[in-house]
């Protein structure tokens, strides 16, 4: 068996897709196989990978869907004993394959979480995914043991290594969404995985501001987080665990599509207010929440923020 598969999304990458590469194949740990999952591209992308003569890259060519389902097609596809999601514009640090892989046959553990470095262009600084922004926590744990602390851990799926087994048996996949379709494998994995781990080092090179990524788009234009929402709570309901994160998945999840209001596209935001009340609506009947949270369509982000603190 493979010891690990590396599954990247790849929609017109271009001009970033083969050092993405070239940062994994001159690792010195070798044992892996790379499945990169061409989502619909009209760019150059497939020939540059095809380009690259090495046996251990599979390209899957289809549709585009978004980078969610791309990489549920390529953990479809992938047989390695652990699985690491890397975006294609995005690379490695220096030796960080045999760092993790070694960690995580020692932890024997279901998911190992490290931190990255942000680049902005060839300069790497410490940001919101490095190493030390990980909770302090030795040794093995679940999500009984840190249930607070769940949202301290990035969701970003290229923060962490998994066991495929741990997967593919719990169906953790990612949602058909233009935005947010890391959230749910996140919480999915985090509260069902029996054994987590930190690795305290930045081992992946996180690109900031690309143009033309999801992220660096200022205003929001669509439903996302009120989808995710619905997913986590339809996955709760499933796994019998509704009232036990009840408060913290409404609270977090809401939050998200409350600070969506105020960054939202001007011409669809109508539509994703009434989507939004509904949403709240909801909240308010059937878990008696947010009572007292009245947003109005004008609201800027810090009277939201306000508003919230009052709810």
């Amino acid at each position: 068996m493979t010891k690990l598969s590396i599954v990247i999304p790849v929609y017109n990458l271009e001009d970033c897709i083969e050092n993405c590469l070239k940062s994994i194949l001159n690792q010195p740990f070798k044992d892996f196989e790379i499945i990169c999952v061409n989502d619909g591209s009209s760019d150059n992308s497939a020939e540059i990978i095809r380009n690259i003569k090495d046996n251990r890259i599979m390209l899957i060519n289809k549709v585009n869907e978004g980078s969610g389902i791309a990489r549920n097609v390529g953990l479809a596809n992938s047989s390695g004993e652990y699985v690491f999601f890397i975006d294609g514009d995005d690379g490695l640090e220096e030796n960080s394959l045999e760092k993790i892989i070694k960690e995580a046959q020692k932890l024997q553990t279901d998911i190992l979480v490290f931190g990255g470095l942000s680049y902005y262009g060839e300069k790497g600084r410490k940001g919101g995914y490095s190493a030390d922004k990980l909770p302090k926590i030795k040794g093995v744990f679940s999500c009984e043991d840190i249930k607070k602390q769940i949202f301290k851990f990035p969701a970003t799926p290229w923060s962490k290594l998994y066991k495929r087994s741990f997967l593919i048996e719990n169906d953790i996949k990612f949602q058909n969404l233009r935005a947010g379709q890391d959230q749910l494998p996140f919480f999915h994995s985090m509260i069902t995985a029996k054994r987590i781990a930190i690795l305290p080092e930045n081992l992946y090179r996180y690109t900031k501001n690309r143009k033309g990524s999801v992220t660096s788009a200022k205003k929001k234009k669509n439903s996302s987080p009120i989808h995710v929402f619905y997913a986590i709570e339809n996955l709760l309901i499933k796994l019998g665990k509704l009232d036990e994160y009840r408060d913290i998945f409404v609270d977090r999840y809401f939050s998200k599509a409350t600070s969506w209001l105020a960054k939202f596209d001007d011409e669809k935001k109508a539509e994703y207010f009434e989507e939004y009340l509904k949403l709240l609506h909801h909240i308010q009947d059937d878990y008696g929440l947010w009572r007292r949270f009245k947003p109005d369509i004008n609201d800027c982000y810090f009277r939201l923020k306000l508003k919230q603190i009052f709810r």
